[in-house]
């Protein structure tokens, strides 16, 4: 283990650049701060019985910024779709048109089952999300997903046909 004032030289010689790179990779100075704490927390809790340069600070800095994007990607696209399949319908009065449902109604063919009656609950029946989960007995996540694979598939498929 590093001692307290090894630590405390690493701090103060490599803190400014390593600020910069995690504020760089982040676009937020609170959380660069925090990245970069957590590196020196790390530290002290970690056997570092070799010598602790600033490419290893670096790195750190790289891979815990990296965590925290793909963390804040994957909850962003978690909400995002979340809205889509409960508000999105729900606000719009005239949608699903009728034009749209009668396209849609050929489509379903292309869909797997699973995903084709989820599609279906979630757009003609026009069931929410935790509804549909309950009534077919899986989590709201694999609704989601669902939705997701059938919304892809015919995405691409109308993208092919024109």
């Amino acid at each position: 283990m590093a001692t307290n004032i090894e630590i405390e030289t690493l701090f103060k010689s490599n803190y400014a650049v390593m600020h910069r790179l995690a504020s760089m990779l982040l676009h937020d100075g609170e959380s660069a701060h925090d990245i970069v704490h957590d590196v020196f927390t790390s530290l002290m809790d970690k056997d570092t019985s070799g010598s602790v340069d600033t490419p290893y600070l670096l790195s750190s800095v790289r891979n815990r910024c990296l965590n925290r994007l793909r963390d804040i990607d994957v909850r962003e696209r978690f909400k995002r779709l979340y809205i889509f399949c409960n508000n999105e319908a729900d606000e719009c009065d005239d949608w699903p048109d009728e034009n749209l449902l009668e396209i849609l109604a050929h489509c379903e063919d292309w869909l797997p089952p699973k995903c084709s009656r989820v599609f279906c609950m979630r757009f003609r029946e026009e069931m929410k999300t935790d509804e549909i989960a309950s009534e077919l007995g899986m989590g709201e996540r694999m609704v989601f997903k669902h939705l997701r694979h059938a919304l892809d598939i015919l995405r691409l498929k109308l993208n092919q046909n024109g």
